[in-house]
């Protein structure tokens, strides 16, 4: 919890505020409960200043709640030095302040560790607090002072040794009382959130400290205070998220015109993410969520996967484990299950939990209750989607019948809440909203786009109000064949404008290359604008669904498509999903080389070099009436093989991949030979990667 620019002041005339400042503090502590108090700074501003220190540190003592703070401007017209101040919090109960080096300039410069759950030896967060001074001797470069390059390169050596201690990036967050340059300078390049009712008062002087903050990529969020009316909120790009605070102390300096109160900041372990909100005695105000963008890690990973009930159908426990312990070693988070309800083109409603939504005996097995039940047990998250109807892939509907299956859509989150909630509690953790919106040409016009936002809002609307703790996830495709990049974040920037989205909701477009809507090399510049549009929606925030398959014929991607789909969407979202890891590159579904490879990649950044497969020895061709059936023998090395390809006169037309246990059909029928025209087949072996061995050819007889 943020406190910030108390002003206790000495004198019977200011003893009514000074009081109501510390009760406010203690309300506050009481109903937030924090881990931590950070007070940023113009605490005690006048004489009596021992008596001030004595009183506002009352609320953290009496809750047993620890507590670190940093020197504002007005700090320094106390009759106690920072020096004394520091000697005094030295001996407080609960205080975390301390002086981390002498031989830098101010005060109260220090660094306080969140530590890991999983090893308290590792770091989670960090958070940097730094004296903004109060005002340079030189007013050449303006009235305030600035953080001073011995503090900025102190903070250098701080991050760089945290991130060789940890071996990664670790989230960080810094605190300071004097805003920078940059508070005013973002708010004209992105949306802010929140109160901005006065000048931004920060040095004319920019010292490079959130230069410093991003180049070393750990700082994600800096909070401030001084400016009385502001407490907005602004994230340039996502990278780093610039805040204020609410003004606590209700001493006056000027005219001041909004509640007093605190800003809240919820740390997530293990993710670069934290929420955020304003909280007065009113109430909440201004939810906020932030992630840094993946640009922050060294390379992009992917967090999370589909998993669909026809692949799970038959799997007891064991296989649950087995899949889920494949799936976290390679860093997974989120598990997405659904449709949880599903009507056909004939209109037979099926559900893979015991729904009273169905026309039809609904599974043996309660496949939902698995999947959380075996979730929870390995420490994954899991997205339900909702109901889906298979008319939507026809566009022969009105608005009416699309609002109704989002009603149909409220009353399954219902029925599941009821069934699950209660005892799968976070790992029952967001909603997917199974309908794929496409860039469609009716979308263009104002009534359709109406629609959408209609039946997005009968799910938000019913889902923020009985769930108000789980994310709401869309996925849209593309297809650049029929629209721009451009159009479609248009279109979004439209609903996003009139959807009831909020902070922390998800939209996660495909990223298409499996399915063909873009070519890899599209995806800088689709996301690119899309990020525009997620950017006017402060809070909601911006995944990757990377495409892990090749559509032609249904198969597993080569592994550096995958992964260079990650790093082109990288620089514009804060996670990837994968449609789908589980389908496509589970050890337990496909062969075990592309789960290997890709645990490489995920620990070190880099792919495995594998040489191309040798070729294959021998191609047997015969013909029966209009069909060509062909057969093939391996090679004596099959190590690195995960698959055949087939070519007819130089055109792909089949694609044979091993299982999991290594097996596969070494036939192809080709039904579409030409009947009296010879063809020329070719057949070659494929690596994980891609790699390709040499084609072995076949002249086939005359049909």
């Amino acid at each position: 919890m943020q406190f910030t620019d108390l002003h206790w002041t000495s004198g019977k005339e200011y003893t009514e505020y000074n009081d109501s400042t510390v009760f406010l503090m203690e309300k506050l502590i009481t109903l937030e409960r924090p881990d931590l108090v950070i007070i940023t700074g113009d605490i005690v501003i006048s004489k009596g200043a021992l008596e001030g220190w004595k009183q506002i540190i009352q609320p953290m003592i009496h809750t047993k709640t620890p507590f670190a703070v940093t020197f504002g401007n007005h700090d320094v017209e106390a009759d106690m030095s920072k020096s004394q101040v520091m000697e005094f919090l030295k001996n407080t109960p609960y205080n975390m302040t301390y002086d981390a080096d002498k031989d830098i300039d101010g005060y109260g410069n220090c660094t306080l560790r969140i530590g890991s759950s999983d090893d308290e030896k590792n770091d989670n967060w960090i958070i940097y607090l730094f004296d903004s001074h109060s005002y340079p001797e030189d007013k050449t470069l303006g009235t305030y002072d600035w953080i001073k390059n011995s503090q900025i390169q102190w903070y250098r050596q701080q991050s760089k040794t945290v991130t060789r201690k940890n071996g990664k990036i670790v989230p960080s967050l810094a605190f300071f009382h004097i805003p920078t340059p940059e508070y005013e300078i973002a708010r004209h390049l992105d949306y802010t959130l929140g109160n901005k009712s006065e000048q931004v008062c920060s040095p004319v002087l920019n010292s490079g400290l959130i230069t410093s903050f991003i180049e070393n990529k750990d700082v994600m969020g800096t909070f401030v205070g001084h400016d009385h009316n502001n407490d907005y909120i602004v994230a340039p790009e996502g990278k780093i998220c610039l805040a204020y605070g609410r003004k606590t102390g209700y001493v006056s300096a000027y005219k001041e015109i909004l509640e007093r109160g605190a800003r809240v900041i919820d740390l997530y372990e293990n993710e670069r993410r934290f929420d955020t909100y304003i909280r007065t005695l009113s109430g909440k105000f201004f939810d906020y969520t932030f992630e840094q963008k993946l640009t922050a890690d060294n390379y992009p990973t992917s967090q999370g996967t589909f998993i669909q009930d026809h692949l799970v159908a038959n799997w007891n426990d064991a296989q649950w484990q087995k899949e889920l312990k494949a799936l976290k070693e390679a860093g997974m988070q989120y598990l997405i299950f659904g449709p949880t309800l599903h009507t056909g083109k004939d209109n037979v409603i099926k559900s893979p939990y015991p729904s009273n939504l169905t026309t039809k005996k609904n599974a043996e097995k309660d496949l939902v209750e698995m999947c959380l039940r075996n979730t929870q047990k390995a420490g994954l998250k899991v997205f339900l989607g909702l109901n889906f109807h298979e008319r939507w892939w026809e566009g022969n509907y009105d608005e009416d019948w699309l609002l109704q299956q989002m009603e149909i859509g409220n009353r399954v989150a219902d029925e599941l809440i009821e069934k699950y909630k209660k005892r799968y509690g976070k790992t029952m953790y967001g909603w997917y909203w199974v309908w794929e919106v496409a860039n469609i040409d009716q979308l263009s016009q104002k009534e359709y786009k109406d629609a959408l936002v209609n039946a997005l809002n009968i799910n938000l609307k019913h889902l923020h109000a009985v769930s108000p703790d789980m994310p709401f996830m869309l996925c849209p495709f593309m297809n650049y064949r029929i629209g721009t990049a451009k159009e479609y974040a248009q279109l979004w920037e439209y609903v996003f404008s009139k959807a009831h989205f909020q902070s922390g909701d998800i939209f996660a477009p495909q990223d298409c290359v499996g399915a063909g809507g873009l070519n890899k090399e599209m995806i800088p510049e689709w996301f690119g604008e899309l990020n525009h549009a997620v950017n006017t929606k402060p809070g909601l925030l911006f995944w990757s669904d990377a495409e892990t398959f090749d559509q032609q014929f249904w198969v597993p991607a080569p592994l550096n498509r995958f992964v260079e789909q990650m790093r082109l969407a990288s620089p514009y979202v804060s996670k990837i999903i994968t449609f789908a890891y589980s389908h496509y590159y589970s050890p337990n579904i496909v062969n075990e080389q592309y789960h290997k490879a890709y645990l490489q990649y995920f620990k070190n950044g880099q792919l495995p070099d594998i040489l191309p497969p040798p070729a294959v020895s021998e191609i047997i061709v015969k013909t029966e009436r209009e069909d060509t059936y062909l057969e093939w023998k391996a090679p004596d090395d099959t190590s690195t093989i995960t698959g055949y390809y087939i070519y007819r006169d130089g055109e792909l037309i089949g694609n044979r991949p091993l299982d999991s246990k290594n097996k596969y059909k070494n036939e192809f029928i080709d039904k579409k030979s030409m009947k009296g025209r010879k063809h020329l087949y070719e057949i070659s072996a494929y690596n994980c990667m891609g790699g390709e061995s040499a084609k072995l050819n076949a002249q086939d007889a005359t049909n």
